[in-house]
């Protein structure tokens, strides 16, 4: 006799939105100057989709500010899938990027990390606990990434590829394929007629 494995129910994700991300990272820069470098990669992961590994590793030479774009390699370790993508470079991106580059008196080195630090863990935790958020994790921003390009309308197959994904936008689809259904709902809202 064979007994089946039971499933586990997966959790559900619960996405920040944009006014808890922007608290958060606000939060994390008034922590003071060493928290600095914590809210730029929580920001950095949240305007390019990386994996928390692919962000820590991303260098200066990595980033083609004439081309508009950047190229997510995961360093010395590699992409989860062990394939280098090129990305453009999303106005939030770089803008930040442009405010990083800035503040380095000494100027940039290409081999330069463009967030030195591999973690905002204690940033994040203690940020949350101030303004009252619910618990945050750099996984998150992955997630907050996708939920904004798929609200804005991007295509699911153009998300996957953004984000390192080789199925074609099958996972995107699945995972947050209720977020265009509940922003198409949104979006309906406005479509207002003169009354007859």
């Amino acid at each position: 006799m064979t007994i089946a494995r039971r499933k586990l129910p997966k959790n559900k994700i619960t996405i920040p939105n944009k006014e808890d991300f922007t608290q958060l990272v606000t939060t994390i820069r008034s922590l003071g100057p060493r928290a600095q470098m914590g809210a730029d990669l929580i920001e950095s992961l949240s305007y390019s989709g990386m994996r928390l590994s692919e962000a820590t590793a991303l260098t200066w030479a990595d980033v083609d500010f004439e081309r508009g774009q950047f190229t997510v390699t995961g360093g010395a370790k590699g992409t989860k899938n062990h394939e280098v993508r090129t990305v453009p470079l999303f106005p939030a991106l770089r803008s930040l990027l442009e405010r990083i580059k800035a503040k380095r008196d000494g100027g940039i080195a290409p081999n330069e990390r463009v967030v030195p630090i591999l973690t905002a863990r204690t940033g994040v935790r203690s940020a949350c606990l101030k303004a009252g958020l619910a618990h945050f994790h750099h996984h998150l921003c992955r997630h907050f990434f996708v939920s904004q390009a798929i609200e804005a309308g991007v295509d699911f197959k153009t998300v996957a590829a953004w984000v390192g994904h080789k199925d074609g936008g099958v996972l995107v689809a699945k995972t947050y394929g209720h977020l265009r259904d509940t922003h198409s709902a949104e979006m309906a809202k406005r479509m207002t007629f003169p009354a007859s």
